[in-house]
């Protein structure tokens, strides 16, 4: 019996060790489990952190890509672009986590940051170590096409399935090189799957596209002009002996250089008011020199208005005083930034009327504001 009774101790004694042998164990593996869980947590707040930096740092330096588009240069001076390339140094530098993919899209923003403010060594840099980690993210791409490494987009954007920001890089790069047919349809497509900031961003470019639309890079002279963000009165009358033949009246159907050209139409007074002149006729209005401008006078809106309106009346399309006799009757202007006593008068109310050009909001006409080259090639263009 005893040596029953101690084989059991013997036997419990065992059954003990084991079982918390097996309770340690789950103890230690569920503590791993929870380390583990803890660590997940972090690496995903980190990459949700990561993601965040990388849209926001994004946006901005698309904000300065496209001052610098439309300021027809490659180099920004956007203020935010060295905040970028801080808040970017900050993170890579920090001891936390930064997965790969993540640290190569950061270090390609970098470099487009650093490529916007005019030091390409320093983008150089950064395109061969994102490069190094992810060869195939898309800012990666982005930046190995502006560096000059990367030429065949199409090829891009086919492999990665139609990538948005691709399509808008093709965009770009179409608007850039006067292809402004394939740029106006490539913008579109590409602001179909962006997020809408993009297309607040470079909505003025792809508008610009738009309006440029029938215009090659092969026609270097009206192109050129048309780009432009603001015009003076010698460009002006270029573009429309350029796009139209409204001008051959004046010009004998000859092309005439910048200077003759302006000397031909001042002389002719297609830059004089009408509205306050006593019964305007084309023999009136001509040889006069109370105009007030000079061939390098800014074309605001009101005298693309005075232009368009000369052209339209002298060529007998209405009478030159035609809204002021109406609505000076009546005592009140339709457009309140424009009265009655301007001298442009009419020629707000008609390019209103006819569309060649278009209030703002509905309401103002903003006379004083600028045109750009393609905006009044539109207008010019319905006139003819």
């Amino acid at each position: 019996m005893k040596k029953m009774k101690k084989r059991k101790s013997v036997i419990k004694s065992i059954a003990a060790s084991l079982a918390a042998a097996s309770l340690l164990a789950a103890l230690s593996s569920l503590m791993a489990s929870c380390t583990t869980m803890q660590q997940d947590i972090s690496i995903s707040a980190d990459s949700a952190h990561d993601a965040a930096l990388s849209a926001s740092a994004a946006l901005e330096i698309a904000k300065a890509d496209a001052e610098a588009i439309e300021a027809s240069g490659t180099k920004s001076h956007s203020s935010q672009l060295s905040s970028v390339i801080s808040m970017i140094d900050e993170r890579l530098s920090s001891a936390q986590r930064l997965d790969k993919s993540q640290e190569a899209r950061l270090t390609a923003l970098q470099g487009r940051a650093y490529l916007l403010k005019g030091s390409r060594p320093a983008a150089e840099k950064c395109y061969s170590r994102s490069a190094s980690r992810n060869p195939d993210d898309e800012q990666v791409l982005i930046l190995g096409h502006r560096l000059g490494k990367i030429s065949d987009l199409d090829k891009l954007i086919e492999k990665h399935d139609g990538n948005a920001s691709l399509i808008l890089e093709q965009a770009i790069d179409s608007y850039k090189n006067g292809r402004y047919s394939d740029a106006a349809g490539q913008f579109d497509t590409a602001f179909l799957y962006l997020d809408e900031g993009y297309k607040d961003i470079y909505g003025r470019i792809r508008n610009m596209a738009w309006q440029l639309k029938g215009v090659t890079a092969s026609d270097t002279k009206v192109s050129q002009l048309l780009a432009k963000k603001e015009i003076t009165v010698q460009e002006m009358m270029l573009i429309t002996q350029e796009s139209t033949d409204i001008l051959n009246v004046y010009t004998a159907s000859q092309k005439q250089d910048g200077e003759t050209l302006f000397q031909t139409l001042i002389k002719e007074g297609l830059m004089n008011s009408v509205s306050n002149e006593s019964f305007p006729s084309a023999a009136s209005m001509v040889n006069r020199s109370d105009s007030g401008v000079t061939k390098s006078t800014t074309v605001t809106r009101l005298l693309a208005a005075r232009f368009l309106w000369n052209l339209y009346w002298r060529g007998g399309g209405a009478d030159p005083q035609k809204y002021s006799s109406r609505y000076r009757a009546k005592g009140k202007s339709p457009v309140k930034d424009i009265p009655l006593t301007d001298p442009d008068f009419d020629a707000a109310m008609g390019c209103v009327e006819k569309e060649w050009l278009e209030l703002l909001d509905g309401t103002k006409f903003d006379g004083n504001g600028n045109i750009t080259g393609a905006q009044f090639n539109a207008g010019i263009k319905k006139l003819d």
